[in-house]
């Protein structure tokens, strides 16, 4: 209940009705066996090296309310899972399916994943990026098992290219 300050919520609710944003951005990632995860990290460490603020998630282990109230101001979604049947994994289709139904304007977003045999995850989170009519940012990026120190690098890159876009945006 909102009875000391009503005015503040209503300029929130305001704010969030506009799709203002600020720079900043959510990491949201399954992981089958750490691979992503260790990728999500290096992208947070690019993405924070260059000033933006930057939340980091992992849906199996993050309540989704909490996910979505950081999300609401942020410019920039990056989405990661693993591959598994060619595709991403279950409870980030799920959660990509929520945040479909949420409508986001005036954001932009980037996937990125690992696999084993064969990949297929990330153009399917692109896929679901391109129906929740949302820019994508840049290619996204994909590696073969457990990523190696170079291609955390260019995981590092990726994260710093990512917040370089963010800048450009809000300018």
């Amino acid at each position: 209940i909102w009875r000391n300050n009503p005015q503040e919520i209503i300029a929130k609710y305001l704010s969030w009705a506009n799709n203002e944003v600020k720079p900043k951005a959510v990491i949201v990632y399954e992981t089958m066996w750490g691979s992503t995860e260790k990728m999500a990290r290096r992208i947070v460490d690019g993405i924070t090296s260059s000033g933006i603020e930057v939340k980091l998630f992992d849906i199996n282990q993050s309540d989704r309310t909490e996910v979505i109230k950081e999300m609401l101001d942020a410019k920039a979604f990056i989405f990661g899972s693993s591959t598994h049947d060619n595709g991403m994994l279950p409870s980030m289709a799920g959660f990509l399916k929520f945040v479909h139904g949420l409508a986001p304007k005036n954001r932009v977003a980037s996937a990125f994943g690992s696999f084993g045999w064969a990949g297929g995850g990330v153009k399917e989170l692109e896929g679901a990026i391109s129906a929740l009519d949302i820019a994508l940012l840049q290619p996204g990026v994909a590696f073969k098992y457990v990523p190696n120190d170079s291609e955390l690098k260019v995981c590092f890159e990726f994260g710093k290219n990512i917040a370089d876009k963010i800048k450009l945006n809000n300018q």
